[in-house]
């Protein structure tokens, strides 16, 4: 289940919610996401904030890169390829 994959100790996203309190009930939460998540299917209408997004600019071996974030509840990470490879 992926909200047993969110790492612990990191920073809230937009939402503000600590993964320690997501992850503190996994099954009250993943019934809760399933309710949430039916009712965006069912009314085909996703949140506008959920469509935001965040740049965070950092640098990792030298290589300035941009790392982009979605403003959903669950925040994702892309790979940047660069030409000589992923960073």
């Amino acid at each position: 289940m992926a909200i047993r994959q969110i790492k612990s100790g990191k920073a809230a996203g937009p939402d503000n919610i600590p993964a320690e309190a997501l992850k503190a009930d996994v099954a009250a939460n993943a019934r809760i996401l399933h309710i949430l998540f039916n009712k965006i299917w069912d009314e085909e209408q996703v949140p506008t904030y959920w469509k935001e997004g965040l740049l965070i600019k950092y640098r990792r071996k030298a290589i300035s890169a941009t790392v982009i974030t979605t403003g959903a509840s669950l925040s994702s990470q892309y790979q940047v390829k660069s030409p000589t490879g992923y960073y």
